[in-house]
Formats: structure tokens, C-alpha cells, sequence
């Protein structure tokens, strides 16, 4: 047995085999994944491992070695969801397991290695459960028993495939929300569909049906409409993920301390490079720990309790959706089922997701420590598609609001996705609000409204494009500097300004570019013009609701809301701080008051 070699070639074939037969069933695995979260995603994340691994593995190998090398790197790299991650610790155990052995190409070492591995995938999670992929993983790496009748993996492999389909089979049994909707563990039957394309390659050296290697075929990480209704709400709210390099820790070190965070906890760490899920609600404190041991190079954190009360009690048939930039309350968004596609904050290498892993005060400690200045960027396009791959399996249309265009790209990417869903049933509008902060918000809310008051969709894309222009912000600033930098004034004004120490009003033009106006040469004499700026709106035009917004300046907020009560008469929307992004322009202390004015005026 121990004279018996791999042909790598062979091997990286069959690897390729194993991860186009999963990608070719990842809609199958969407629909039957109702455990840990029936979140409908379970495929759509393996297939985004497999592609990692399909693109990995067309580099050159000359060994056993390089090609388990390349697939556990790839594995690390593009592993998503708990199955995902489990698939890649277990990867990773295998290469790392058969690095110590002698003869690291020959069938004995690859046994070896793959039931020594078990036990890796095993510590990878927290709390294992029998009846999930870890079962199947075990199922099948037991199997592979040497003995005198079967000397080969061309004889090995089929009887593993056997006793990990009857594994498979037999988790509808082991947990009690697989046998209430009658289905396998999703990914479960990932695993076993990439281990039946890997045996079919090897051992009759052909390929899979509707084979995708060399086309371009981009997985698209959709999330299909879950077909079953016995879930129940998530115990915490963001599905949490993290790709570490340079980290300083073991896996055990990092468990015991991201424990106490959440649950679902899964960690996959190889070579000086970790993946870490967890679900939880303190993501920013999940980032903020992480980037103390380690160089974070990928994160999201996906909202469960949205997707949750979505596919449970949706409230609308239109859905509705801006750009982190909208300055709201977080119960608000959630309660009324609004979607929010995430800016970007890239701090020192180091990449923050806006409003979730990062806040406006924390981003002020990071940018004085690291003595830099922080950098924004829109949603990138796969976001966007992934949002209406999920949106438009449960939608009949989908309004988009963005930030204006002129301040952000992020209205063009947009654009550019929904040209892609021509083919879809539903459909989408996107809007430029050429607004942006609290008034992006309070139109956000008025949209809320009408959708709720059960408007037609063309109704309301045309309501809201012809009230965009009554909503107003104005903003005042201590320190121009910040906006001068970021673009978001014009800098020849801006420097005069900013030279004589005068302090103006920062507004939005018609076409939402950035403006000043009424300077004065103190931040007291700035809040008083606003305040008479807004009386003489009011009188003329009636304010139907305001919102006062700050950048880590609660108190100052505060001070000016008791103010506008008193001149106003009615409470504001909400009182909060603003958008990272926001922050990062308008600069530490920085104070605004957005309005909606009542129907028929034009505030500009």
C-alpha cells in the first residue's frame, strides 16, 4: 500500500471535478438550508469557495504537496459561511497533516492525512453538531480503510462515497429541523456532492456534466427563496466574517475570547492566515479585537434578523433601499424592513464596514492614532447583485435611493447592477436623491410611508423624484479642512474660508454638490443663522419633520435640538450620530439639521 502514488495532475483534476459538481447544485443547497439560519445561502457560499478554488488551482503544480498547498490557500481565501469555513479548516488540516509525513504523494500519507484531519475540522468549531457536514466529513474520511482488496484510491474512494452518502442520508434524522422540513443537511450534501465529483474524476478520468473550467462563468452569490417556514428568529443579528492575515494567535486563544461575542463561532487557521465566523450583535467589537492580533483583508456581516422577519412577515411588496450614507435611527431601518448597502472605510490597510463594524466616534480614535487620514468607497457591484439576487425572490419591485451622485459613485454602480437583472421579473428603480446624511434619511422615511400606504410603484418613483428638491441639510463645521480634502466643497472657496477663519453654512446645491454660504466668524454666530435660516423656511414653507445629525458630538446635538424645539414647536424625527462616511468629510464636532418642507415649495 505504501508503494501506491497519487498522480497530481489526477489529483488537481479531481479537485477541479469536485468543486464545478457542487457549483452546478448550489441552488438545490439554497433551497434545503434551514440549519444553523434559514437563511437560504448555504450553496451560494459554497459555490463561492469552489470558484476560489476552480481559480487557484489552474496555477502550475509539480506535487501532491503543491496542488493540497494551493487548494488549502485557495480554501482560506474564499471560504464563506459555516460550511464554507469547515470545508477550509479541514482543507487546510489535510495539507497540514501530510506535510509530516515521508512520503507526502502516495495513497497510505493521504489517508493518513484525512482522518488525522477530522480532528482539526472538529476544534475549527465551537459546539460541533452531529448531523451537519462534520458528520459527513467523518463518514467519509473513516471509510477510506486500507486493506489488501482495495489497494487503489480507484477502489477506495467509491466505498468512501457509499458510507458518506448513507451519512448523508441519515441526517434528516439526527436533528429535528431537518426531519421537520424533510430535508439533508445543506451543507452536509455540499460536501458530499464535491466528494462525488472528486471520485467520479478519479476514477474514470472524465469530467463532470456542464463543466465550467476556462469559461467565464462568474458564480453569482444569490440567495434563493427558502422554501420552509419551521425557523425561528436568530439569536443574534450579523452573520460575521473576517479573513485575517499575519495573525498573532492560535485557534484556541481566538475561540476563547471571541466566545463571549456571539455564537456559531467557527475559526480556520492556517499558515499565518485565519477565517473566523461568528453570528453576533457587536460586530465592531468581533473587527476591533481581531485587528489587534492580525492584518484584517476581507469582512462582511450580513443582517439575519432582516432576512429573518423578511421571509417571515414581510411588510411591503416594494422594497426599499439606500446607502449606509442615509442617516436613521437602527430600530427604524429595521423595523420597517429598509435594506442598506454598506460604504466602505479603509483606515491604515485596514477595511471597516460603515455603521456596522465601524461608528463615526470610533473612526475619530483610529484616524488620530494612525495619523491618516481614512478613505471612503461605495459598495462594490458584487454587493449590489447580492442584495437583489435576495431581494427579487421575495419583491415584486425594488426602489433604490442613493446618496447624491455627485458626492458618491455609488448611484452608477447601482445602475449598473440593475442593467444586469433585465432578465429578472422584478422590477427596479434606481434613484440619485442628490441628498445625502439626515435629509438622504427623511426622504428615506417619507418613501417608507408611501410604500406602506400601498402606492403603485410608478407612483411612487414619480412622488419621489418630483420631492427630492424639498428636502434640505445644513451643516455646520468647526474645521473645513476634512470637507476641503474629501472634495466634498468646492476647495477654491473652501481655502478662502478656511484662511480667514470664517465659518459657513455647508449645503447641497439642486444637483447635490456641496455649497457654502452665510459666513460668519464664529461657530456661535454660524448656529444662530442657522436657526434663523430654519424660522424663515418654516414660516414660509412649513417644516413638516427635521432631524438633527452630529459627528461624536451628542451634546452640542442635543443643545441645538432644545433650540429648534423652542423656535419650531415640535420634536425632532430623531436626534443621531451620522455616517462614518459623513463623519470623515464633515470632521469631529461637526453638527447638522436636515428638513422636510412642506408639498409644493422648493427649498432651493
Amino acid at each position: 500500500m505504501g508503494s501506491q502514488s497519487i498522480d497530481y495532475k489526477e489529483l488537481q483534476f479531481a479537485f477541479q471535478q469536485g468543486a464545478i459538481q457542487l457549483i452546478n447544485e448550489k441552488q438545490e443547497l439554497n433551497q434545503i438550508n434551514v440549519f444553523p439560519v434559514s437563511d437560504g445561502d448555504t450553496g451560494s457560499n459554497l459555490a463561492s469557495l469552489m470558484e476560489t478554488i476552480l481559480e487557484e488551482s489552474k496555477s502550475e503544480s509539480t506535487s501532491v504537496i503543491d496542488v493540497f498547498e494551493n487548494i488549502a490557500e485557495a480554501s482560506l481565501l474564499g471560504a464563506r459561511g459555516n460550511s464554507g469555513i469547515i470545508f477550509a479548516q479541514y482543507f487546510n488540516g489535510i495539507y497540514t497533516n501530510l506535510l509530516l509525513q515521508e512520503e507526502k504523494n502516495s495513497v497510505k500519507s493521504f489517508i493518513k492525512s484525512v482522518k488525522l484531519a477530522i480532528s482539526e475540522a472538529y476544534q475549527a468549531i465551537e459546539n460541533p453538531v452531529e448531523g451537519t457536514i462534520i458528520t459527513v466529513i467523518r463518514s467519509w474520511a473513516e471509510a477510506l480503510n486500507e486493506s489488501e482488496q482495495m489497494n487503489s484510491l480507484e477502489k477506495l474512494l467509491p466505498h468512501a462515497l457509499m458510507e458518506a452518502r448513507q451519512a448523508l442520508e441519515n441526517t434528516t434524522k439526527q436533528l429535528k429541523i431537518l426531519q421537520r422540513n424533510q430535508v439533508v443537511d445543506a451543507g452536509a450534501k455540499g460536501f458530499y456532492l464535491f466528494i462525488e465529483g472528486f471520485t467520479q474524476a478519479f476514477v474514470t478520468k472524465q469530467a463532470v456534466a456542464r463543466s465550467i473550467i476556462g469559461s467565464n462563468h462568474s458564480v453569482k452569490i444569490d440567495i434563493s427563496e427558502s422554501l420552509h417556514e419551521n425557523t425561528s428568529e436568530p439569536n443574534y443579528r450579523y452573520c460575521t466574517e473576517i479573513l485575517l492575515d499575519q495573525v498573532t494567535q492560535t485557534k484556541e486563544e481566538i475561540q476563547e475570547k471571541l466566545s463571549t461575542l456571539g455564537d456559531s463561532l467557527i475559526i480556520a487557521v492556517n499558515r499565518g492566515k485565519a477565517r473566523i465566523h461568528i453570528h453576533s450583535n457587536h460586530p465592531d467589537q468581533v473587527l476591533n479585537y481581531l485587528s489587534a492580533i492580525g492584518q484584517p483583508i476581507q469582512q462582511k456581516a450580513d443582517d439575519m434578523l432582516l432576512q429573518y422577519e423578511v421571509n417571515t412577515q414581510k411588510k411591503a411588496p416594494i422594497a426599499l433601499v439606500t446607502d449606509s450614507i442615509a442617516d436613521l435611527p437602527a430600530d427604524y431601518v429595521l423595523n420597517n424592513q429598509i435594506h442598506v448597502l454598506p460604504m466602505n472605510i479603509l483606515i491604515d490597510k485596514t477595511s471597516y464596514i460603515d455603521k456596522i463594524t465601524i461608528q463615526s466616534n470610533r473612526l475619530f480614535e483610529l484616524t488620530k492614532k494612525q495619523n491618516e487620514r481614512a478613505t471612503s468607497s461605495q459598495p462594490t457591484l458584487k454587493t449590489v447583485e447580492n442584495l437583489f439576487s435576495f431581494l427579487e425572490t421575495r419583491y415584486e419591485s425594488i426602489l433604490v435611493i442613493t446618496v447624491a451622485g455627485k458626492l458618491s459613485g455609488t448611484y452608477h454602480t447601482v445602475k449598473e447592477a440593475a442593467k444586469h437583472r433585465r432578465a429578472a421579473n422584478t422590477k427596479i428603480e434606481v434613484i440619485d436623491s442628490k441628498l445625502n446624511s439626515a435629509a438622504q434619511g427623511l426622504l428615506i422615511m417619507r418613501a417608507n410611508e408611501w410604500i406602506q400606504s400601498g402606492i403603485g410603484f410608478e407612483e411612487l418613483v414619480r412622488k419621489i423624484r418630483s420631492r427630492r428638491n424639498q428636502f434640505k441639510i445644513l451643516v455646520s463645521v468647526d474645521d473645513l479642512n476634512p470637507m476641503i480634502e474629501s472634495g466634498r466643497i468646492p476647495q477654491s472657496v473652501g481655502k478662502i474660508a478656511k484662511k480667514v477663519n470664517l465659518k459657513p453654512i455647508v449645503s447641497l446645491n439642486q444637483d447635490g454638490e456641496g455649497k457654502l454660504s452665510n459666513f460668519t466668524f464664529s461657530l456661535e454666530g454660524n448656529e444662530r443663522k442657522i436657526v434663523q435660516h430654519l424660522k424663515k423656511m418654516h414660516k414660509k414653507n412649513r417644516i413638516q419633520r427635521y432631524a438633527v445629525v452630529h459627528a461624536d458630538s451628542e451634546k452640542r446635538a442635543l443643545l441645538w435640538k432644545d433650540k429648534l424645539v423652542e423656535q419650531l414647536g415640535f420634536q425632532p424625527s430623531y436626534v443621531i450620530d451620522i455616517s462614518t462616511v459623513i463623519a470623515m468629510s464633515a470632521g469631529q464636532g461637526s453638527v447638522a439639521v436636515a428638513v422636510e418642507l412642506g408639498e409644493g415649495t422648493d427649498s432651493r
